[in-house]
């Protein structure tokens, strides 16, 4: 395995997370750190979705921050589903694991370092090297029985002869439930910016790189394919409601200034603020779906600039 572990954990405990990423790898544990390790100029998804699969654990850093994050919750649910290795749970934070974590890590032995993050490390330290004791002793067992069972070799390459459609069909089968998973996690991800209105330049990048996934599944022959999602019909549904966000916006800077035409300019600032954040977002959409600015918010725009 290219990592020792995998952190899943909430960015805004970066903090406590570089204090356990430290101690790990001070001890000659490789540890993958999204902040840290992730390539700004490849796709972040798919990053992880290989650092995973080249860990042999993950570790689940428990917090408010990270039991509210999705992406956390993903990644758990990932791991758990597909990579089928060890979790183990560092809690800085007693407080009951939201029901999407819940269901994985719920029956999961914890560590606890409630008072300071650094309290349990050695504990972690401890039960990452059994873990890893537990993984190699598993292979090592694999290898004595391929050893002691040599006599049988003309007799196995005969089966895998017998076999060997079989198998290939198994794998391709496989690569093409990963290429299916990672369309429908891109998909989730377009919804995701959607909903919390968040990084919305993504929404279309996310479309576009579910039908590169599911692209390659188109390439494996032999076994039977999923039903192709609409994705361009994806695109007009996230295109309108791109454009309901936009309409929202505009009718909340004009609701916002209103009463700042009746008002005195020095009693301008407590509104301000949220208008020149509004007319950035419908401006970002406006170069997004390459729509002309609205008459109105140039105007309000205009004379917000001139008072600031």
């Amino acid at each position: 395995m290219e990592y020792t572990a995998f952190i899943s954990h909430s960015n805004k405990d970066d903090k406590a997370v570089k204090a356990i990423r430290g101690y790990l790898e001070g001890l000659g544990y490789s540890c993958f750190v999204s902040k840290r390790d992730l390539r700004h100029n490849d796709n972040w998804q798919t990053q992880l979705v290989e650092a995973m699969d080249a860990s042999a654990m993950l570790i689940y850093i428990h917090s408010h921050n990270a039991n509210e994050s999705p992406e956390v919750s993903r990644e758990i649910n990932y791991f758990a589903d597909r990579c089928h290795r060890p979790i183990l749970v560092y809690r800085l934070s007693d407080e009951p694991y939201n029901n999407d974590k819940a269901y994985y890590v719920q029956s999961i032995n914890y560590i606890d370092s409630l008072d300071d993050p650094s309290d349990g490390l050695e504990n972690l330290s401890r039960n990452v090297q059994e873990t890893l004791d537990g993984l190699n002793a598993k292979t090592y067992a694999g290898k004595s029985r391929t050893s002691l069972n040599r006599w049988a070799l003309p007799a196995i390459v005969l089966l895998s002869l017998c076999v060997l459609g079989f198998c290939f069909n198994s794998i391709e089968k496989r690569k093409l439930q990963k290429s299916v998973d990672l369309c429908s996690f891109y998909l989730s991800q377009a919804d995701r910016y959607l909903t919390t209105e968040d990084s919305l330049d993504c929404v279309f990048t996310s479309i576009d790189q579910a039908e590169q996934a599911f692209q390659k599944s188109r390439k494996l022959l032999t076994v039977k394919k999923p039903e192709v999602p609409d994705f361009q019909a994806e695109r007009e549904r996230c295109t309108t409601s791109i454009k309901d966000i936009r309409s929202r916006r505009i009718e909340l800077v004009k609701a916002l200034y209103e009463p700042l035409q009746l008002a005195s300019r020095n009693n301008w600032s407590a509104s301000v603020d949220a208008i020149v954040a509004n007319i950035g977002k419908i401006h970002q959409i406006d170069s997004l779906l390459d729509l002309p600015a609205n008459e109105t918010v140039l105007t309000i725009e205009n004379n917000i600039q001139a008072f600031l």
